[in-house]
């Protein structure tokens, strides 16, 4: 055998062996990978997305309405080793972070699966309630008290399970409100609130404080709503978890509810969080989310305009893509898109990250 094989069987030989050894040395980070995207209005595993209770009239719908996923490597119980990492790193698609900025030390693959199913469950619900509103069916909620912090001026005051009626006099409609009114108090003062409590109504002096890292009064405690639902919604999302498909569950949900296609047999995609009184909040893995939106030969694609600094940097070739804050934003872009038709996407005065970004500069210099 010559030595230029004998060389070559070496070489190979030591690539193995440097390869099961560099595929056993794992890395503190995490990938975040394009995920596949569901169509809302369609079906998942054969399960109807958005089903409706039988008293609410339905309406046919068309085109696409696409919500985003992400897969993670390097979670719990999924260690990321050197030669994923390193694939990653050449992957235009991917994102790398530090595994302590996505999950929290030592908590377990179990405890993941069972937050994240809380968190689609909540979201799945907060949509319904903005697409039923936003047909003018009311849905009633009340304000309660879901968590008490430790040590924090609420504790030894205020009880899991309170509900929320006045504060400082004015009654409160959502958890918005509560937040918003606090901030009409000076940090260290009391804020007055009544309280349902154990079927009793109350008035408690609650003490606030100013947290330190917004600078907002607060008094310590995490408020839920809840909801009376004057109709049963389901979303049935497959095994996907958590809660940044809540925008697109409440477009679909609104569609189905309304005569006409909101889409106009257009594709739509997007991602973000909602609220029950139809604000859109920021979400993980933008970019990953607007790559697979492109492949899937998506129109448009709805972010979150607090994901902006990350869309701008990372925004594919031919995607447009609209920043919304609300849910009310979202749906007016949406029907704009779909009555100028594609072609006509261009001649429509629809926002751009780079504006919201640079009227945010603006705002900052101004303000001083």
């Amino acid at each position: 055998m010559s030595a230029y094989a004998w060389a070559m069987i070496v070489t190979v030989a030591l690539a193995v062996v440097l390869g099961a050894a560099l595929s056993r040395v794992t890395v503190d980070d995490v990938v975040y990978f394009p995920g596949p995207v569901y169509d809302t209005l369609g079906a998942i595993d054969d399960t109807t997305v958005v089903q409706m209770d039988e008293d609410l009239e339905t309406y046919p719908t068309d085109g696409d309405l696409y919500f985003t996923t992400i897969r993670l490597a390097g979670g719990p119980g999924d260690d990321l080793n050197v030669w994923e990492w390193v694939r990653a790193r050449l992957d235009p698609s991917t994102t790398i972070v530090p595994r302590e900025e996505v999950y929290p030390e030592d908590v377990t693959p179990q405890q993941v699966r069972e937050q994240n199913t809380s968190l689609m469950q909540h979201s799945q619900q907060d949509a319904a309630v903005v697409a039923l509103r936003a047909d003018g069916i009311a849905v009633p909620e009340k304000i309660m008290v879901a968590q008490v912090i430790q040590d924090a001026p609420a504790d030894g005051v205020l009880e899991v399970d309170d509900q929320i009626l006045t504060v400082e006099g004015d009654e409160m409609d959502d958890t918005e409100t509560v937040r918003s009114r606090l901030q009409e108090v000076t940090p260290g003062e009391t804020a007055e609130m009544t309280l349902v409590r154990d079927g009793k109504t109350i008035t408690l002096d609650v003490p606030t404080t100013k947290d330190e890292e917004s600078g907002r009064t607060i008094v310590g405690v995490y408020l839920a709503p809840d909801y009376d639902m004057p109709y049963d919604v389901t979303v049935s999302a497959g095994n996907v978890g958590g809660p940044s498909a809540g925008l697109m569950f409440a477009l679909a949900i609104y569609d189905t509810i309304t005569p006409g296609s909101l889409t106009g047999g257009l594709s739509f995609a997007g991602t973000g969080t909602i609220s029950g009184n139809g604000t859109v909040g920021p979400i993980g893995g933008i970019a990953q989310k607007m790559w697979a939106s492109d492949q899937a030969g998506a129109t448009v694609f709805l972010a979150p305009a607090d994901n902006c600094d990350e869309v701008v940097e990372r925004t594919p070739d031919g995607l447009t893509v609209v920043p919304v804050s609300t849910f009310d934003e979202a749906k007016e872009y949406v029907e704009a898109v779909a009555s100028a038709g594609a072609d006509e996407l261009s001649s429509l005065d629809l926002p751009t990250c780079q504006q919201v970004l640079a009227e945010r500069s603006d705002g900052a210099t101004t303000t001083g």
